[in-house]
């Protein structure tokens, strides 16, 4: 049958996967292609998904995808812009990855009642993941898993978060406080290509002696000098 079809998915979106309970139905919000959706349906690990993106032509690709494996019954497809396009309820766990932070923080705040409401979110910032962090605790959020994934040199940092309270110190804000506390196999190799990336970038700056760029550049040394720090102790 074509409903058996292996699907196959990045090592980004199978960590993003690892993070979804079984059983519970999900909303992939920013879905793309549709393969997580598929792939959650599928392996049995969500009985019922809400794929939706704001762009017509990869929602296209998807209900392809759905259609050709014979899953309309399980996954439904949706254009639209972030949590607009859910229902009080429809959603036990939201996802969305892919995105910048900045698109993630705006997504939530726009229909926050909706994500407070999910037994759990689960997000892949593409940028700005302390930002990201901070804004979860203080909307009412707490972080009960964190996860790496490498795909093509390039390294991804997974939250899974579910309602509660908790802070967060600068430190775990920047790196992941269940990241510092429990270790990962991917992580001081994660550290080291974002020290090696901030130092070119410092490096590239040497000749900028404008006030914001001499403030940046402390900046930068400071972060280096941490992660440096960090590194060291692991």
């Amino acid at each position: 049958m074509v409903k058996c079809m292996r699907i196959k998915l990045s090592n980004r979106l199978q960590a993003v996967a690892r993070q979804i309970p079984a059983g519970l139905r999900v909303a992939d919000v920013g879905t793309d292609h549709g393969y997580l959706p598929v792939y959650l349906v599928v392996n049995d690990i969500a009985p019922k998904v809400i794929a939706s993106d704001r762009g017509k032509r990869p929602l296209d690709s998807a209900r392809q995808l759905i259609s050709l494996l014979s899953l309309e019954n399980q996954i439904d497809v949706r254009l639209g812009d972030g949590l607009s396009v859910l229902q009080p309820d429809e959603a036990e766990v939201i996802c969305l990855a892919g995105m910048g932070g900045v698109a993630i923080k705006e997504i939530i705040s726009a229909g926050l009642p909706l994500a407070q409401a999910a037994k759990r979110l689960v997000l892949q910032p593409q940028r700005n993941v302390p930002a990201v962090r901070r804004f979860l605790v203080s909307n009412g959020f707490k972080i009960v898993a964190e996860d790496l994934a490498e795909d093509d040199g390039f390294y991804y940092e997974i939250i899974a978060v579910e309602p509660g309270l908790m802070e967060l110190t600068e430190q775990e804000a920047d790196f992941g406080p269940l990241l510092l506390r429990d270790g990962h196999p991917l992580f001081k190799d994660f550290l080291i290509l974002k020290e090696t990336d901030l130092t070119q970038l410092l490096a590239a700056m040497a000749d900028n002696n404008s006030k914001d760029s001499l403030q940046r550049k402390k900046q930068l040394e400071e972060e280096i000098s941490r992660i440096g720090k960090l590194i060291g102790s692991l």
